[in-house]
């Protein structure tokens, strides 16, 4: 059995949400190069559609990555 205390689990949850933002910025950007590729207005909406499904989850991974931040710093001053 695995013994992870505070700071381990702090400093994967603040690496997890940062790799995961970056892959979220990485793929609405895709989408965006392709529809500026094409410039047709089908993949203007599309990119349109990838921000808007984009914004909510990199606000929740940006926020975890703050929250875990913060508490791992506070965690590292034990």
């Amino acid at each position: 059995m695995v013994d992870l205390d505070l700071p381990d689990l702090l400093r994967g949850t603040a690496i997890l949400s940062v790799v995961g933002l970056c892959l979220v910025v990485a793929g609405v950007a895709v989408v965006a190069v392709v529809a500026e590729a094409y410039q047709t207005w089908t993949w203007y909406f599309r990119m349109e559609q990838a921000i808007s499904a984009g914004t909510p989850i990199a606000l929740g991974f940006t926020g975890l990555a703050i929250v875990s931040s913060f508490g791992l710093v506070y965690a590292a001053g034990d």
